[in-house]
């Protein structure tokens, strides 16, 4: 178990802004023009489709000084920006909207790769968050031993257990039970540990008692976050969910390491995989598995997860329609790599780029309905959602 507390920002996209922060403060910059920098970025975001705007409750003059302040504490943290005061509290901005803070030479080196060279600064961003938060650590040292099985449900099933009676001890009994299947839940979790963590959870999130009750999907999220800790908690890992959340995406978006709803195998569970090695001695050095490295392995495995998902889909066609997501989550988890990775592949595959491969791979547009937690498979800006793979003697 992690014995110390660690300090995790409140920054679900530290990659881009990190990033952008680093680049403005190349020659220095105050705390309001690192603000205004922040709400430039997340506007520029927004746009790409990779990131929204909210609202500001404080007005424009201390809009997302915040959020300025976790980059900059963080930047501190991670020894990319010398140590200064950040404002703990929007009464104090005003006093810190002319600081100056300004980049150490790590940081220096950092803010130009971030420039020239984004695969790089993503290596040192991600070797940099391993030194420096224990929790972040020990997730992916838990990986590197085995994926985390999430268990997960639907707000049906929460409705319907609502119409049924079924509360939380039956929710508590379901999730040992689905933990108690799998070889790597860990050192296991007892049903009056998991009811504790569902009504702490819940609570935390609508209070002891609401004057509103919470709607469907906003208690199936809550419910979900308990399962998660849950799992967390039987693998000796006693993070919240929030923490658990910010985690998995700083993870995600360093391409370290990745996750699914729909591995085959895993039906109920949201799994959480590794996608990269490694390595503490003689220094800490976090490599990505890529393209160069596995494209191979990922192609055969594509055209094999194919067959299997064909073959359990019982039909008379030779070469069935078969969704992407589904032959990319199972592909992504076997050779553990990231879902991204296995785009490529695909596309490389379509294209008859990967001469070792004599099948021919099609992308259609089909009628399959793309889950949310899924992302859309997208070549040369086309959305596809299907796939076949005809053998090279047809």
């Amino acid at each position: 178990m992690i014995e110390q507390k660690d300090t995790i920002p409140r920054l679900q996209q530290i990659l881009p802004h990190m990033r952008d922060q680093l680049a403005g403060l190349c020659e220095g910059a105050s705390f309001e023009e690192a603000r205004q920098r922040y709400g430039a970025n997340v506007e520029k975001l927004a746009l790409q489709g990779v990131g929204r705007r909210t609202a500001s409750r404080v007005g424009d003059k201390d809009a997302y000084w915040a959020p300025t302040a976790e980059v900059l504490m963080e930047a501190i943290r991670l020894g990319f920006v010398e140590r200064q005061q950040v404002p703990s509290a929007r009464r104090y901005v005003e006093a810190h909207r002319d600081r100056r803070y300004m980049l150490t030479s790590l940081g220096r080196e950092v803010a130009a790769l971030a420039q020239n060279d984004i695969a790089a600064f993503c290596d040192r961003l991600a070797e940099a968050l391993y030194k420096t938060h224990s929790y972040f650590r020990a997730l992916v040292s838990k990986l590197k031993v085995a994926p985390i099985a999430c268990p997960e449900i639907t707000e049906g099933e929460v409705e319907a257990a609502g119409r049924d009676g079924l509360g939380t001890q039956y929710w508590a009994e379901y999730v040992g039970d689905k933990l108690a299947t799998l070889a790597s839940a860990g050192s296991g979790i007892d049903a009056a540990s998991i009811k504790q963590i569902i009504v702490s959870t819940v609570r935390r999130r609508f209070g002891h008692d609401p004057e509103t009750k919470p709607s469907g999907k906003a208690l199936t999220q809550a419910i979900n976050d308990a399962f998660s800790v849950a799992a967390f908690t039987a693998r000796r890992l006693a993070i919240g969910a929030t923490d658990i959340d910010i985690l998995k995406s700083w993870g995600s978006q360093l391409r370290i390491l990745d996750q699914s709803r729909y591995v085959p195998g895993f039906e109920g569970f949201s799994i959480i995989w590794l996608a990269a090695d490694i390595e503490e001695s003689p220094s800490v050095a976090i490599s990505r598995r890529d393209l160069q490295s596995y494209e191979l392995k990922i192609a055969q495995e594509i055209i094999e997860a194919y067959r299997r998902q064909a073959k359990a889909a019982d039909t008379s066609l030779s070469a069935p329609y078969i969704p992407i997501f589904k032959v990319r989550a199972e592909v992504a988890y076997r050779c553990h790599v990231t879902r991204a990775l296995v785009d490529l592949v695909i596309q490389r595959l379509s294209d008859g780029a990967i001469a070792e491969i004599p099948n021919r791979v099609l992308l259609h547009l089909g009628t399959t309905r793309q889950p949310v937690s899924e992302p859309l498979y997208r070549r040369g800006g086309n959305r596809r959602y299907e796939m076949t793979i005809q053998s090279s003697s047809n």
